[in-house]
């Protein structure tokens, strides 16, 4: 898992290579879901990190 320094997960979202927006977990590869706006990865990355005690979103440009 993608974890800062305190031990919680980080979610990134960013533009992947297939056009689409990525979110996943800091540290891996393999995106955790794809979609076609900006808006609707940060709301699935939102609700990812609401699920785990801690955890944070991280937008990369």
């Amino acid at each position: 898992m993608g974890f800062d320094q305190k031990g919680s997960t980080v979610f990134c979202v960013k533009h992947g290579k297939s056009g689409q927006w990525d979110v996943s977990e800091e540290g891996f590869d393999k995106p955790l879901a794809s979609f076609d706006s900006p808006e609707d990865a940060k709301k699935y990355a939102n609700d990812l990190a609401r699920t785990q005690e801690g955890s944070s979103v991280k937008i990369i440009d």
